[in-house]
């Protein structure tokens, strides 16, 4: 994964110039994490990177973010495990598998939004 928090603020950077970002620490979990804006579709969304852990997205659907979670995933080791979630239906999981494109990520984004 990224060696930090410092990292993954810099390739989200890289990806979204416009980026507003600050590096956070979670009491709960005791972890660092990057909370980020960025303005997508005319709108600002936000999303977070908790530190050798999990991207959250929020304030878009499977269309407006599919692309972000393909390149992220493509940022991974090769061997990297991955699963997406909608914090609408926490219990639905599904595996992404390693080097899936902007249209896989979609479906199964879509495909957990429409279990809701």
């Amino acid at each position: 994964m990224f060696d930090g928090v410092l990292e993954s603020e810099d390739h989200l950077r890289a990806r979204f110039p416009d980026l507003q970002a600050g590096q956070e620490h979670s009491p709960t979990t005791g972890k660092n994490y990057v909370s980020f804006y960025v303005e997508l579709a005319g709108e600002s969304r936000h999303g977070a990177y908790f530190e050798r852990g999990h991207l959250v997205l929020d304030d878009g659907d499977a269309d407006l973010w599919a692309d972000t979670a393909a390149w992220f995933l493509g940022l991974l080791p090769a061997d990297a495990r991955a699963v997406a979630m909608v914090e609408s239906s926490p219990d639905s999981v599904r595996t992404i598998a390693p080097g899936a494109d902007t249209a896989q990520v979609r479906e199964i984004l879509q495909s957990l939004l429409d279990v809701v």
